[in-house]
């Protein structure tokens, strides 16, 4: 039996990184915890970087998390990490919106309109409408992703659920609490299990 992939795990600073461990374990990897100023190691082939709190305009960006993108690999972004790689790619801070819950509360829900033939489409097998959880008091509105993204998600007010890279990398980040694969829709739990599995060396 083969070892599992290894994967690099930044989480926001001061949260439990417990839950994005088990969402690595979930997809059938192992966590290799970074801090925010590790550089990302040689031996690693892909990099979930996540957090339920906002990303902070103050906020440095993680010496892996650039490190990940110049070397293209695989990255998936959740909550704080889709902020951290649009910010990386020179996109602007989310800013506070109203209505999509909040990460100290119980789970809202709430309908997102998903892209045909983007990468989140894609690797989760749907289109169209579909409710998902929520919890997060910031978000980015097409004015904040950065040049050279794609927005394949959107909530009905226009918060960003999904960034992208087109082409052949594979970059993308979610608004939505990913590692939650209890919580989320069937199939959402793809994510995980591609980054995962484009993380093998």
């Amino acid at each position: 039996m083969s070892n599992p992939a290894r994967v690099a795990l930044l989480v926001r600073p001061g949260e439990n990184p417990q839950p994005f461990i088990d969402a690595i374990k979930h997809g059938e990897g192992e966590a290799v915890v970074l801090g925010e100023s590790d550089s990302f190691p040689c031996d690693i082939g892909g990099l979930l970087v996540a957090g339920e709190g906002a990303y902070e305009a103050s906020e440095s960006i993680p010496t892996a998390l650039a490190q990940a993108i110049e070397g293209s690999f695989p990255v998936l972004g959740i909550g704080w990490g889709m902020h951290a790689l649009n910010i990386a790619l020179g996109g602007q801070p989310p800013i506070k919106v109203e209505g999509h819950g909040h990460p100290d509360e119980d789970l809202t829900k709430h309908p997102l309109f998903m892209a045909p033939g983007g990468k989140v489409g894609y690797t989760i097998a749907g289109s169209g409408w579909v409710t998902v959880p929520s919890a997060h008091t910031h978000g980015l509105l097409p004015a904040q992703v950065a040049d050279g993204l794609l927005s394949s998600v959107y909530a009905e007010d226009q918060v960003v659920e999904a960034i992208e890279m087109p082409g052949r990398e594979w970059l993308i980040g979610v608004q939505w609490p990913a590692h939650l694969h209890e919580r989320t829709p069937k199939g959402f739990d793809s994510l995980l299990l591609a980054l995962v599995e484009r993380s093998e060396q």
